[in-house]
Parts: structure tokens; C-alpha cells; sequence
């Protein structure tokens, strides 16, 4: 049986929830039917102090919430998401009514396979769910602010908050811009700016003073230096691809 098309599987919080996805099969002269099934298997969510807790603990570390855009899962939440992984088979319930059926244990295989590579979804499993997520994050990042920053954007923000209740919230908006990477598009203009790129400059790249701009966030300048090196890394690999002109 081919497990990508053996059932419809959903994993929502407090509960995994999978379901037969072929209510029948044609086999030569005769119909068989193959049973239609569905599970359901419960989890227990975190407490409101534990989602609080990890939302402000993502929110410390903005490069950790860069990777988990991307799908990898900081090593510390990889191993709260281990270790709160329990499920309850003696109160998981499979439809099809054969004993042993192993329908429980093939979703829960699967479910985990799905959750390795979406961290998300595993956060979602326990009640922490990717839009409230980001929305605390980033409200958190906001608060940090400095105050003449906030107080000359309070307009704009409030009519942002006051939009955004008719779609999708600013962190969700802000989290798709970032996955497809729609945050750093260049303007009309970018194309008819005119640089030469002959002389590298030797040495670790300067970076700015971020620390007066975010004061309450952990390793901030750490992690801009980070992005920095790397940045400038894959900019002098680019440069050797091109040709030299004559």
C-alpha cells in the first residue's frame, strides 16, 4: 500500500487526524471495496505559560525564527517537540473495527515524518499555532522599539492593525513576504545603478551598531554580524563567476 495515497492526514491542535483516502478499488472482473477508515489520535497541549514561554524565547533570538521560516528546527525546540512527542494509543481510536489493524501506527509514522520537516506543525500539535506565533514575535520586536521610532509610526501601525482585521494578521503577512522572499525586492530604479565590483576588500566586513536599536534582543549584534559574513561570502563567490573584462 502506497503510504502517500493511503489516507488524508491533518494535524491540528490537541489531535491527529487521519482518514482512508480511497473508498474503493477495481481489481480485474470483480469490485472490492477497501474499507473506508479514519483515526483519531489525541496530545496534550501546553499549558498558555509554556506557549508564552517559547514565543518570548524565539522572539530573543530573531535568527532562530529566520531558520524556522525556513524549516529547520532550532536544536532546543527540536528537543521540547522530542520530548513532548507521547502519544496516547490506548486512547487513540481507529474506525475500521479489526484489532491490530496498524492504521494508528502508520499514521503516527507519517505524522511525524510531516512534522520533521514542518516544524510548525509540530508547534501546532501541542497549541502553539504559526499565525498566533509570529503575531507574539513580532509584537514583541515592536515593543522593543525605541519610543521616538514607535511614537512616529503609531498612525501608520494603528491603520495597519485596523486593515489587517479584514485579512491575513501582520506577522502571517510579514512570514509569507519573508519565505518567498518578497522582503528585499529592489525598486524600478535598482537596475540603472551602475557599480564595479574589481576591488574586494580584504578582511571581516564592517557591520553597523545594532544594539542601541534593539537593546532587549539576545545576541542581536551577533547575529547581524552573522548575516553580514555569510552575505559577504556568497558575494565574493559570485564576483569569481565573473568575467573578467578585457
Amino acid at each position: 500500500m502506497n503510504k502517500e495515497e493511503a489516507f488524508d492526514l491533518k494535524i491540528v491542535p490537541g489531535r491527529i487526524h487521519a482518514a482512508a483516502a480511497h473508498s474503493g478499488q477495481e481489481h480485474n472482473d470483480n469490485v472490492k471495496k477497501q474499507p473506508f477508515w479514519q483515526v483519531d489520535i489525541p496530545f496534550e497541549q501546553w499549558s498558555m505559560e509554556k506557549r508564552a514561554d517559547i514565543s518570548r524565547d524565539l522572539a530573543q533570538n530573531p535568527y532562530e525564527v529566520f531558520t524556522l521560516l525556513r524549516g529547520q528546527t532550532p536544536p532546543w525546540l527540536e528537543v521540547t517537540l522530542q520530548s513532548c512527542w507521547q502519544p496516547k494509543p490506548d486512547q487513540a481510536a481507529c474506525s475500521c473495527g479489526r484489532g491490530e489493524c496498524g492504521h494508528i501506527s502508520e499514521v503516527l509514522t507519517e505524522a511525524y515524518r510531516h512534522i520533521r520537516l514542518d516544524p510548525f506543525l509540530g508547534l501546532a500539535l501541542f497549541g502553539l499555532e504559526r499565525g498566533p506565533l509570529l503575531d507574539a514575535v513580532f509584537q514583541d520586536w515592536a515593543a522593543k522599539m525605541p519610543k521616538a521610532a514607535g511614537a512616529a509610526d503609531g498612525g501608520d501601525l494603528s491603520r495597519l492593525e485596523e486593515k489587517g482585521k479584514a485579512g491575513p494578521s501582520a506577522g502571517e503577512w510579514l512570514a509569507e513576504a519573508a519565505e518567498q522572499g518578497k522582503l528585499h525586492e529592489p525598486g524600478a530604479l535598482y537596475h540603472e545603478v551602475a557599480i564595479h565590483l574589481d576591488n574586494v576588500p580584504d578582511g571581516e566586513p564592517k557591520t553597523d551598531d545594532w544594539s542601541e536599536l534593539l537593546p532587549k534582543v539576545k545576541s542581536a549584534q551577533q547575529v547581524i554580524s552573522q548575516i553580514t559574513t555569510e552575505a559577504a561570502g556568497k558575494a565574493r563567490e559570485s564576483l569569481n563567476l565573473i568575467p573578467k573584462s578585457v
